[in-house]
Parts: structure tokens; sequence; C-alpha cells
């Protein structure tokens, strides 16, 4: 991604597809965050940008590197079942920027170690708890077809 479109997708802000992070959250945060992209249509996560101003925050070499494992033993160890996504350093500014690509899941529903099952709603991770959502995600995720959902 060049240095000119991601700071575009920046000075919009946050969105439904877009989350910025200004350092690592905490591990069940930041699952909640993946999985909530993953069942919905996938997202971009932008770390070293402060969320509430949209200030570059750039990040140092080994933040870089303990991003990127984080994120990996996240996706495969907190997240059921395991997402992939992409990430990318880019340099704004002379700030190194981690840009994660989270894709739209193919094998939704997705969810946490708890059960807890994710949504985007605007620019926020929510859980979700409404039954004929949670019936549209596997009926996406192909675990049964939609005329098996009881219309009760």
């Amino acid at each position: 991604m060049e240095a000119s479109e991601l700071l575009n997708i920046i000075s919009r802000g946050e969105s439904s597809r877009v989350q910025f992070k200004e350092r690592m959250p905490h591990i069940e945060s930041m699952a909640h965050e993946m999985i909530a992209f993953s069942n919905s249509e996938g997202g971009m996560i932008i770390f070293g940008v402060n969320d509430k101003t949209g200030d570059l925050n750039g990040l140092n070499f080994s933040e870089i590197a303990s991003i990127n494992s984080q994120l990996a033993n996240i996706a495969s160890n907190n997240i059921l079942p395991p997402i992939f996504f992409e990430t990318e350093t880019v340099s704004v500014n002379g700030n190194s920027l981690v840009v994660v690509e989270i894709p739209k899941g193919t094998r939704k529903p997705y969810k946490d170690l708890e059960g807890g099952f994710y949504m985007r709603n605007g620019a926020t991770a929510q859980i979700v708890l409404e039954n004929r959502e949670l019936a549209r995600l596997f009926t996406e995720g192909q675990w049964f077809l939609s005329d098996e959902i009881s219309k009760n």
C-alpha cells in the first residue's frame, strides 16, 4: 500500500471497515476485533495511529515484530476457527505503521475461546446476542442451509 493511500484512509477516521490502534491492546480485545471483522465484511487494523486524534505514532522495529507475532498467535490460538490475515509495514512521514488486512470470513461464524461471537457495528466490535443474527452467520458460513433454520 502506498503512503498516500494510507494517509487518505487515516484522514477519514475509523469506520466499520477501519480500526486504529496506537499499540497492541489486551489479547482478548484484539481477538474480538479480529473476530468482528471476519464475521462482518472484513477490514483493516492500522497500528501506530491514535484512535482518538488520528495522529501518527510510529512503531519501532521490535514493536513491529511483536505485533506480527502476537497477531499470528491470537489468530491461531484465541479464535475458532482460526483466521488468516495479511500484514504490511508502511512508512508514512517517517512513521512505520503496521497495516493488517482481515478478509471477510469464509468459515463463519468465528468466536473467541469463551464462545462469544462478535461483529462490527460502526467503528466498534460488539458481541452478537440476537439468535437471528447468529443464524445468519451460520448460514453465511454454510454450516447448514437456510431452509433448516426454524422460523420461530
